[in-house]
């Protein structure tokens, strides 16, 4: 008999192309010889992803509440007219202009593009994958890890079971009875140790990657033919000459890494001139984007940068039971996952760790189909298609399995090879160095930065799945950093230019002159300096592998060691850190240790290594 236990359990995640829709390319079988199908019907400018619900005509034969449906053509096998497809069910249905027309709630927003036409065809709900043999593996996007956890807490439903008092002559003090209430979702992973760079972005922006030049010989003269949206799988070329199923592409090659939505992507599959991608686009691209073959051993830089809608996540947790029989399997998927705080932490001779310590979810699916106590399939209750599938929230989706674990499709047409688990090493502590003004003026022994977007679950009017009362929507709210870091002051006949006439100086104390200064360096030209200064950490892990973080950007502007007399009359945005508080109080620590409590508005994340994907 088996258990179920800790160390047989694993977290993956996916960045979503709009709020709450895991992206998975899922087929799923017919639920009969004659299904339901139908078209769908959004004419205008077709299905976007995220929608919450989708217009379909004419329909033949009956859908019905709790029905499995795929969204989008399959052909029988790869043509040109494949189209990215996915599964939902059908939580509630309305007539929209006669019998045959009908708008169905999904259980969750729609993962990608879709045309206008597309079919909608009815599947097995106790079905997952489909036709394995032509897709499988390929089309799970849901594989990559956050690194080396160990723990992390599942973002599984809290139910607020409300009580409520009748007057009544037999309450007798009593709650008379008890109603569901509102429902929150909300998860976290400490500790990750970070192998890349993967989970570095979502409580920041966006990451856009580009490789280095020497990479980048390949095939030339490649545009789009034809305009992308984000989440799309499948791409248009004008021509595939030379390209082959496993090459990397960079969509959006300028020949620099200027493009503010360069991104890499394996080829897995080439139907005519479109060209299957390993994972979805993570940005929109115009007709004519420059395409770009990656042809040697590639080294990547990913720049990760500030935006004000920041990407969500799903997470997928996966566990066996000791036995590992694989009908045992206990699957769930939460939806939604706005990264809300973060802390990325170091201290001497450790490892470089990330914490995500606050994700708030909109929903979540499961795989437990059903509930043997709940029997009747008939009358209002949460579905009245099927008893064997009657459980709240059960959903249809792919096992993602060890093997399964690294960058989706990893080896193009193959199975995935499970290269996500750890295979390289950590970033340490040991490799990194803090600079100010660009010099080293103090000695760090340990750091803390912490994110915080002051999200807010917002809870609307609107139809949502059966029993399902979690948030509508997650918004970002004010953003906050803050730095917290134990350093050991420099040895006192060192220099640095770092005064405001840029002479040389004793750069032991300079610590507690920038205290006193609280960012002010004088007037110039009329204006009043209050300008903060910098900050780089950057951890080498080996040649051309390392994360450097800069604090602010460099090309914020207005930032850094003053040039006496410069006139620079416009610091609203462009401002650096500031110190709260660096008591240099005396105690037993020798050398002299001071701890630093620090603010401030911007950075900017750089990771050079030889990953090419990036979620």
């Amino acid at each position: 008999m088996g258990v179920y236990r800790s160390d047989q359990a694993q977290l993956t995640f996916a960045a979503e192309a709009a709020q709450g829709a895991d992206p998975e390319m899922m087929e799923g079988n017919p639920v009969s010889s004659s299904p339901a199908n139908g078209l769908l019907n959004h004419p205008t400018t077709g299905l976007p992803a995220g929608s919450r619900s989708i217009t379909v005509n004419g329909i033949s034969n009956t859908f019905v509440v709790g029905d499995f449906i795929r969204i989008g053509t399959v052909q029988a096998s790869y043509a040109s007219t494949v189209v990215e497809h996915e599964v939902r069910r059908i939580e509630s249905m309305a007539s929209a202009g006669g019998s045959s027309t009908n708008t169905f709630t999904l259980d969750r927003p729609t993962a990608f593009f879709h045309d206008d036409d597309e079919v909608v065809y009815e599947v097995d709900g106790l079905s997952d994958e489909g036709d394995v043999t032509r897709h499988g593996d390929n089309n799970k996007f849901l594989t990559f890890i956050p690194g080396v956890y160990e723990t992390f807490d599942t973002p599984d439903p809290e139910m607020s079971i409300e009580g409520r008092r009748f007057l009544s002559t037999t309450s007798k003090r009593n709650v008379s009875v008890f109603y569901p209430g509102q429902q929150t979702l909300t998860g976290g992973v400490s500790g990750i140790v970070l192998l890349n760079g993967w989970p570095l972005r979502f409580p920041i922006g966006t990451v856009r990657t580009f490789p280095v030049a020497s990479s980048t010989s390949g095939s030339t003269g490649l545009t789009l033919d034809g305009a992308v949206k984000k989440g799309d799988v499948y791409i248009l070329l004008n021509a595939v000459t030379g390209l082959v199923d496993g090459d990397y592409i960079v969509i959006g090659y300028t020949g620099d890494d200027s493009n503010s939505t360069a991104e890499v992507r394996r080829i897995v599959d080439i139907i005519s001139s479109r060209v299957k991608l390993n994972y979805p686009l993570s940005f929109d691209h115009a007709t004519t984007t420059a395409v770009r073959e990656c042809t040697s051993a590639s080294v990547y830089t990913h720049t990760i940068e500030e935006a004000v809608d920041l990407d969500t996540v799903s997470w997928h947790v996966h566990m066996k039971d000791s036995t590992e029989t694989a009908t045992k399997n206990f699957d769930r998927r939460y939806v939604g996952g706005m990264i809300g705080s973060s802390t990325i932490a170091a201290e001497e001779g450790g490892m470089i760790t990330m914490s995500w310590d606050s994700v708030n979810f909109l929903n979540m699916v499961h795989n437990q189909a059903n509930q043997k106590t709940v029997g009747d399939a008939s009358g209002d209750d949460y579905y009245g298609a099927s008893v064997a599938a009657n459980m709240p929230r059960y959903g249809l989706m792919q096992a993602i399995d060890s093997d399964d674990v690294g960058q989706p499709s990893h080896n193009g047409a193959a199975v995935n090879d499970g290269t996500g688990y750890p295979t390289t090493s950590p970033y340490y502590f040991s490799q990194g160095t803090i600079k100010f003004f660009g010099q080293e003026f103090a000695r760090i022994r340990s750091f803390s930065l912490s994110i915080s977007n002051g999200e807010e679950p917002r809870y609307y009017i609107g139809k949502q799945g059966a029993r399902a009362r979690g948030p509508h929507e997650i918004k970002e709210g004010p953003r906050e950093y803050s730095m917290s870091a134990s350093v050991v002051l420099p040895d006192a006949d060192n220099t640095a230019a770092a005064s405001v006439t840029n002479a040389a100086q004793d750069s032991a104390l300079e610590l507690f002159r920038q205290l006193l200064l609280e960012g002010d360096y004088g007037a110039g030209g009329g204006s009043v300096y209050r300008r903060g200064f910098t900050a780089s950490l950057k951890f080498e892990r080996g040649t051309n592998d390392s994360i450097t973080i800069d604090i602010p950007p460099a090309d914020s502007g207005g930032v850094g060691s003053p040039t006496e007399g410069t006139d620079n009359t416009n610091q609203l945005n462009k401002q650096g850190i500031f110190i709260n508080s660096a008591p240099h109080s005396i105690t037993g620590d020798n050398p002299f240790q001071v701890d630093l409590d620090m603010v401030f508005r911007s950075l900017r994340i750089t990771i050079v290594d030889s990953v090419p994907v990036y979620p």
